[in-house]
C-alpha cells in the first residue's frame, strides 16, 4: 500500500545549555511491506545545498531513521538498547550512541504518530536527552 501525505518531524534536545526544539514539514510517501511501515521524504539543507533523502522505518517497537545526502546516518531506536552510528555532515562526522527509553506509535486511517524518547552519547559521554515526534497526515 502506498499513500501520500504531509509529514511533520518535531525534535527536542535538552543538554546543560538548555532545551532546543526543531520542526520540519515535508511531503512524504507511506508504504507498508514485510511487516514494516516505511515513510520516505526529502529535506533541503538550510543553505539551499544538497538534499538529504530520509527513510523512517517502523517494525514492531523498533524505529529506524536513515539519512543519505548532505547528512548521512542510520539511527536505530530500540527500547532498552544502545545502537551506535556515525552521524556525518559536511562539517565532519560524530560517533553517536543512541540509548532509547521508549518508542510509541498510533496508527489510524487519517494519520500516523510515532514518538521516541532517547539519550545521545559520544564516546561514552552523555550529550543530550531527546524526544522525536513524527506525524504523518494523509491526503484525502
Amino acid at each position: 500500500m502506498t499513500r501520500k501525505g504531509r509529514l511533520t518531524v518535531i525534535g527536542t534536545q535538552r543538554d546543560e545549555s538548555g532545551e532546543e526544539q526543531t520542526s520540519q514539514t515535508a511531503a512524504a510517501e507511506y508504504h507498508t511491506g514485510n511487516g514494516c511501515i516505511y515513510i520516505f521524504y526529502e529535506e533541503a539543507a538550510a543553505d539551499g545545498g544538497e538534499i538529504t533523502k530520509n527513510i523512517i522505518k517502523l517494525k514492531g517497537g523498533i524505529l529506524e531513521l536513515t539519512k543519505k545526502g548532505a547528512v548521512n546516518a542510520r539511527m536505530v531506536f530500540e527500547p532498552g538498547k544502545e545502537h551506535m552510528t556515525l552521524y556525518s555532515t559536511p562539517f565532519g562526522a560524530l560517533p553517536l550512541g543512541v540509548i532509547t527509553d521508549t518508542v510509541e506509535n498510533a496508527l489510524s486511517e487519517e494519520e500516523i504518530r510515532i514518538s521516541a524518547v532517547y539519550s545521545l552519547t559520544s564516546q561514552g559521554s552523555p550529550i543530550s536527552r531527546c524526544k522525536i515526534l513524527i506525524k504523518m497526515q494523509f491526503k484525502s
